[in-house]
């Protein structure tokens, strides 16, 4: 877009003024000039960095960038969710069951959009820098985003997302091939002590979430193994069903459906109880080892969106995560929900950041 002063000046060598006068007024720029002669050039160079925030307002359509966002009527456009990790795996999937049944509630479509790379990083990156107006949430994979600020310099901080929900929480499971030597825990470890470092177990990300359950397992078991990460759960997954490597720790969201088939075993699952489904699968803890470790999937919103919003998406979403619809999704996709308030979110993201504090000064994941 013109600009009619500039436009104005730059067509004359000299001008005659004896005083300029610039004011900032209602959006717009008020430029008075009075008479004196003056070299055009040194004139406009001055003026250029005097006015350079001003011109643009003024030479521009002005925006509305800066304007706060409103509640009122919210949402009125469609909602774009950010996953961090490629479709398919265990995020994704809570993710797309969720948005599925939230659009109801919202009166607005909720899109996904997956931003994978840097061990979830990329997406993380995006979010945080996302504009906290509300249209733009994402999911964070717990212990994964914690454990990715402790090992590495991120772009981002915890404290760039404000807490919506937790949606589900993921129990870990240590899983083979269906046709794989190992029948039981004994025998994978008794391999393990005997040939160090010959077990590959896939992960989902160096320091993710699934690389941590698997390190942790490892060094209170005394094995060596070696660990072989991957850039999401799909292609850990991928790794294990083709033969390449000979084990993985995974979500048992993320496994179900293969176990059941057939194709793959569990071993052992890390929780204090049995799983439901997976009664004759015992847990570590029955074993010996007092490991007890999972995956939370959460909703977050960029840090400064308004607290009205943010209730918004809260009231929303938990309504859509109770409804039939939404359980039945969940169910289906063997998704273990477990609802937490944005104050018991908060406060289990820095009991995750504690724990891995802790484990870090005895496993290195890097």
């Amino acid at each position: 877009m013109k600009c009619p002063v500039f436009d104005y000046f730059l067509k004359t060598d000299i001008i005659d003024i004896i005083d300029l006068d610039i004011r900032f007024k209602s959006g717009q720029v008020i430029i008075m000039i009075y008479e004196r002669r003056l070299n055009m050039k040194r004139f406009l160079i001055g003026l250029l960095s005097l006015t350079l925030v001003f011109s643009l307002v003024a030479c521009g359509d002005g925006g509305n960038d800066s304007e706060p966002a409103s509640a009122e009527n919210f949402p009125e456009k469609e909602i774009e969710v950010i996953v961090a990790y490629k479709a398919g795996g265990g995020t994704d999937v809570g993710a797309r069951v969720l948005a599925e049944a939230a659009g109801e509630y919202f009166g607005k479509p909720l899109v996904i959009q997956n931003i994978d790379g840097s061990d979830g990083e990329l997406g993380y990156n995006r979010l945080a820098d996302a504009k906290p107006d509300g249209y733009t949430v994402g999911f964070i994979n717990l212990p994964t985003i914690v454990s990715l600020t402790l090992e590495r310099n991120t772009k981002f901080e915890l404290d760039d997302f404000e807490p919506i929900m937790n949606h589900v929480y993921d129990a870990g499971v240590l899983v083979v091939q269906d046709s794989s030597e190992f029948k039981s825990l004994d025998d994978f470890v008794e391999f393990a002590k005997a040939n160090p470092e010959e077990i590959r177990i896939s992960n989902n990300g160096t320091g993710a979430s699934n690389h941590i359950g698997a390190a942790h397992f490892a060094h209170e078991a005394d094995i060596e193994v070696t660990h072989v990460p991957f850039g999401g759960s799909t292609d850990m997954l991928a790794a294990l069903r083709g033969g390449h490597v000979e084990a993985t720790v995974a979500k048992i969201s993320e496994v179900a459906g293969l176990v059941n088939a057939g194709e793959l075993r569990i071993l052992a699952s890390f929780t204090d109880e049995r799983l439901d489904g997976f009664e004759d699968v015992p847990t570590l803890g029955e074993e010996g080892y007092d490991i007890l470790f999972g995956s939370a999937r959460a909703l977050v919103a960029p840090k400064g969106t308004p607290q009205e919003i943010l209730d918004i998406l809260h009231d929303k979403f938990k309504e859509a995560l109770e409804s039939d619809e939404h359980m039945q999704g969940a169910a289906n996709a063997d998704l273990p929900i477990r609802y937490m308030s944005p104050e018991e979110l908060s406060q289990y993201i820095a009991d995750e950041e504690v724990y891995l504090k802790e484990i870090g000064e005895i496993i290195d994941l890097n």
